[in-house]
């Protein structure tokens, strides 16, 4: 009678000891949307539709074997940028689950059954019930301010076990805010550079308006957005490039092969200050676009304060771009790579370059 009570014991206690880790491991958290998710363990197959998120999770990770679908242009992102050279296999993870306005191919989206679907809260229920209907879990987040891109590093930190990590990277986003924000955003107005962003240029000229969050970027830094008030249509023409006549024009990641030169040998403008004075500048290109939220955007922030203020604000940006590639993605980056990442020969030309970010005599 003991013998048998004893295997009982011994059965209950190892069957316990069983279900205890995959119980333990359980993961309960609060999306961007305000809605509970629940999953039984940490996911292992995961689809990123926000397209700057891809990269966050694949360098949280450091690793793309959890991402298992992602939007179109993150891909083109990765293959252009530093992603797909640091993590050489995201570049044949599925991009057609999602279709134009991130609306979901839930037919793709089960045939690559992911425990886990992060997905925009922003922009209505549409993109979200089809896919919890279909019987996948689904999570939000949302786009427009830093606190919201912070929340992203928690949440990817959270759901991937790596909170401590997250951590890191949410107190340095903080600690260069809280630089900038004593010294180049403390500026006055009339001082600062007038500048402005263009995401096409070749065939049509774009812009981004008043929700984007490169206004803040640009304050933060100490330039003043010429477009920060713009809430019609994004398309502009000569005419009001012109009229705002700029200090500087950067240039953005969103027309392929869009560089300085284009701008520069235009005619009609070349009477604009920021022509006239070799200040177009072609953004970065790291493990995402800098001109959208990311996890590198803290060295977004200290790049646009050297471009803006050449004459004294000092960033030894390519050390910070190595230690900072070792934090994120646990990679050691090369001088080439750094060049990349800079675009250091599409910007060659333009004023202060090549001094700024640490080859003068290049």
């Amino acid at each position: 009678m003991i013998n048998n009570a004893f295997r009982i014991v011994t059965v209950f206690v190892t069957f316990w000891g069983m279900l205890s880790p995959a119980t333990s491991q359980s993961i309960d958290f609060t999306d961007m949307s305000g809605d509970k998710v629940h999953l039984s363990a940490p996911a292992k197959r995961i689809v990123v539709i926000p397209i700057p998120a891809a990269s966050m999770l694949v360098g949280m990770d450091e690793s793309s074997e959890k991402l298992v679908g992602m939007h179109p242009f993150a891909k083109v992102a990765a293959r252009e940028g530093m992603l797909g050279q640091m993590f050489s296999p995201v570049l044949q993870v599925n991009s057609n689950v999602v279709g134009n306005s991130f609306t979901p191919n839930i037919e793709a989206l089960l045939n690559v059954e992911p425990d886990l679907v992060w997905q925009w809260g922003h922009r209505g229920d549409d993109i979200i019930s089809p896919m919890r209907n279909a019987g996948l879990t689904v999570a939000t987040l949302d786009y427009g301010q830093e606190s919201y891109t912070q929340e992203w590093v928690r949440l990817m930190g959270q759901t991937l076990g790596h909170n401590e990590k997250a951590q890191k990277m949410i107190e340095w986003r903080q600690h260069v805010i809280a630089l900038l924000s004593s010294t180049t955003a403390k500026i006055p107005e009339p001082e600062q550079p007038r500048v402005l962003y263009l995401s096409h240029f070749k065939q049509s000229i774009q812009t981004f308006g008043s929700t984007s969050h490169n206004n803040a970027d640009f304050a933060l830094a100490g330039g003043v957005s010429l477009n920060r008030d713009l809430t019609g249509p994004r398309t502009l023409n000569i005419e009001q490039i012109l009229v705002w006549n700029p200090d500087i024009i950067l240039l953005g990641n969103f027309e392929e092969g869009l560089s300085p030169e284009d701008v520069y040998q235009n005619p009609m403008l070349s009477e604009v200050t920021a022509v006239k004075n070799q200040r177009v500048y072609k953004l970065p290109i790291g493990g995402f676009i800098w001109d959208a939220p990311n996890q590198e955007t803290p060295l977004y922030w200290q790049w646009l304060a050297m471009i803006f203020h050449p004459e004294t604000v000092k960033v030894p940006i390519r050390e910070e771009i190595r230690q900072r590639y070792q934090q994120l993605y646990g990679y050691n980056v090369s001088e080439q790579q750094i060049d990349g990442i800079l675009q250091m020969g599409m910007n060659k030309k333009s004023l202060h370059y090549l001094s700024l970010m640490g080859k003068p005599d290049a």
